[in-house]
């Protein structure tokens, strides 16, 4: 399977046929999406990365469907609930980071259909825990990052810590408190904890460490004093 950038140095040439000089090669224009539709279409590339500009309405319809596509990447745009089912007709998505995307309960549910999601990122989501609970049977989900103003208590973490599969859980300012921080403890599965203004006790923290003495943790962007793996990158 061919890389974006392989893509890219393929697409290059085309697109400067007949010009004078040579293409940068240091600083390559992405390619239209279109291009890089087609080439998941045909089997050459399988993830798409969009850095340089937000996707219009003709571009999500370019999406639907696809569902050779393992990796979707966002930047810049929003993807929010007028979307959902585009994003639910991408069945085959391992991968998929929407940063800047007020996501709701509809988008989410419709991500319950990809059930070969193993990586999400949704910084900046519209959910409530309504959304959480439809992803809540994701079997592959591994890793999850999320944020956002309608995630808030303890019953965000219970949800959470149902998922099967989830290793590794980072909650943007989601404040979840002393009684999230408990359900999470029986995340027995969790390897990695980021938690970014989540309104926890040192008493909280301690009864964690006690459940769960191995899991990485970071709290509000720092290393916890507690945890064992300390020394270690993030």
């Amino acid at each position: 399977m061919r890389s974006l950038a392989t893509l890219q140095a393929l697409l290059i040439p085309l697109a400067a046929a007949g010009c004078a000089g040579d293409v940068p090669v240091n600083a390559p224009a992405q390619p239209p999406l279109a291009a890089l539709v087609e080439a998941v279409r045909e089997g050459r590339l399988d993830a798409i990365t969009v850095t340089d500009r937000p996707l219009v309405p003709q571009d999500w319809e370019r999406l639907r469907g696809l569902t050779g596509l393992r990796e979707l990447v966002l930047d810049q745009g929003v993807a929010d609930d007028t979307v959902a089912d585009i994003l639910g007709s991408l069945t085959g998505l391992q991968r998929l980071v929407l940063r800047e995307s007020p996501l709701g309960d509809a988008g989410f549910q419709a991500l319950a259909r990809c059930t070969s999601l193993r990586d999400l990122n949704v910084p900046r989501a519209g959910c409530t825990v309504a959304g959480l609970e439809a992803i809540a049977g994701l079997e592959s989900l591994r890793s999850l990052r999320l944020g956002g103003p309608g995630l808030r208590g303890p019953e965000v973490a219970r949800t959470l810590a149902t998922l099967p599969a989830l290793q590794s859980l980072h909650l943007i300012d989601v404040p979840i408190g002393d009684e999230g921080l408990a359900a999470l403890g029986g995340a027995t599965g969790l390897g990695n904890l980021y938690l970014d203004g989540a309104g926890v006790s040192d008493r909280a923290w301690e009864d964690y460490f006690k459940k769960q003495p191995h899991v990485h943790v970071h709290v509000d962007q720092a290393h916890h004093d507690r945890d064992p793996g300390g020394d270690h990158p993030p």
